[in-house]
């Protein structure tokens, strides 16, 4: 295989966690507008690591990567990353924050930060024979004699895999509920940005597709990006060359940043094929994660934030992307129908969680807002001026139906 001459700037990379059509859209990107940053070895030479860590083994990835290389780490993601001696890159990546990476990966080879200490192994003490055991208070004592000596010297318990997962538990919930903070809940003055409008994202999109394949036939979205995605409501079938990361992706770009068509095409699903990605073969599960990535913790133009929310329907939550707590939200609305804000507080979770699962339950027509004898002021009556029809149960009942929601 020609590899091309590694210059004096480049860094020679490895590359973890992409399969190969992802490797080979990468390369592309490296040997065009990234050309001259880095190259990419495979005989172990490598001075940086590039991972991508949006794949469902990124736990596992990062833990086996840190085991055999401590150096710096370029991480490409979605969402931001803070981990030791790594930089991170937006995804979908462009040329200058790339750059920027690894222009700190660069600086990060000439001034490493502090190798870790490694503490002394500690020798459990041998016990000192007697003529005769020590008694507390008529019995032998069960504990044997340490020194302070050794009580000192004994290293702490650390978990680092521990800590991680801890990481990748809040990045899931960055994933599928966004990174709102609670105080945008809470401050009136601030709520405009709890709202959304679904028909500017994939899901108005998505929506669009399942009603066009509703009685027969597929439907394709194009504009979304080198992707087109296939929705075949009539006969439950979905498909997409996409990864899921790239989906994720699209569903927080606004749809009227570029030009998006969805229209019916004459092609069988069997010719079509499934998805590559295998995340993405259920119309329902595809439904509910791009609702939760299109909210990241909003719910739609004119919902009310104090109406009690009631569950219809119970979502099969073992087959869908879980969202935190969501049987807890669940429980709470089928048995006590709360508002929005109340949810969260009552049950002590962070507003988004509520919000986005909301937003997906929504999708299915698995909640209704009962009336309240509270209104909305402020901010939020100007942003809720425009409510969105409900059109669930009565353009989808059928469809929910096949879907076992219905």
């Amino acid at each position: 295989m020609f590899t091309r001459k590694k210059t004096d700037t480049e860094l020679k990379v490895s590359i973890v966690g992409m399969n190969e059509r992802a490797l080979q859209l990468f390369t592309m990107f490296l040997e065009g507008p990234a050309r001259g940053s880095c190259q990419i070895v495979t005989n172990g030479t490598h001075e940086v690591v590039i991972i991508d860590l949006d794949g469902v083994e990124s736990p596992r990835l990062w833990l086996d990567l840190r085991r055999k290389f401590h150096g710096p780490v370029v991480v490409l993601s979605v969402t931001e990353k803070h981990l030791n001696n790594a930089f991170w890159v937006c995804k979908p990546v462009q040329a200058e924050h790339f750059s920027a990476a690894v222009a700190k990966a660069r600086d990060a080879l000439k001034n490493p930060p502090a190798a870790p200490v490694k503490l002394p192994e500690v020798k459990p003490p041998t016990p000192v024979a007697s003529a005769r055991p020590s008694t507390v208070g008529g019995r032998e004592d069960a504990k044997p004699h340490q020194s302070s000596d050794a009580l000192e010297a004994a290293p702490t318990t650390t978990a680092p895999a521990a800590q991680l997962m801890g990481e990748d538990m809040d990045e899931r919930a960055q994933n599928c509920c966004g990174n709102l903070l609670d105080s945008a809940y809470t401050d009136p003055k601030g709520r405009e940005e709890l709202f959304f409008n679904p028909e500017l994202t994939l899901l108005g999109v998505y929506r669009q597709a399942l009603k066009l394949s509703a009685e027969a036939g597929v439907a394709r979205i194009e504009g979304l990006g080198p992707y087109p995605l296939y929705v075949g409501a009539a006969v439950n079938f979905v498909s997409t060359p996409m990864p899921e990361p790239f989906l994720r992706a699209v569903c927080a770009r606004s749809m009227d940043a570029s030009p998006v068509s969805v229209g019916l095409i004459d092609q069988e699903p069997k010719k079509i094929g499934a998805s590559e990605d295998p995340r993405l073969r259920r119309l329902d599960n595809m439904l509910w994660k791009i609702s939760l990535w299109s909210s990241r913790g909003r719910v739609p133009v004119g919902t009310s934030l104090t109406a009690p929310v009631r569950l219809r329907g119970w979502p099969n939550i073992p087959r869908l992307m879980s969202v935190p707590h969501s049987m807890r939200i669940s429980a709470l609305w089928a048995t006590q129908p709360s508002g929005l804000l109340e949810t969260a507080r009552k049950l002590d979770v962070p507003y988004r969680f509520v919000f986005s699962f909301y937003t997906a339950c929504q999708s299915f027509g698995l909640v209704e807002l009962q009336k309240s004898s509270e209104t909305i002021s402020g901010s939020v009556a100007d942003v809720s001026a425009k409510p969105v029809k409900n059109e669930k149960r009565g353009l989808f009942g059928s469809l929910l139906k096949k879907l076992g929601f219905g």
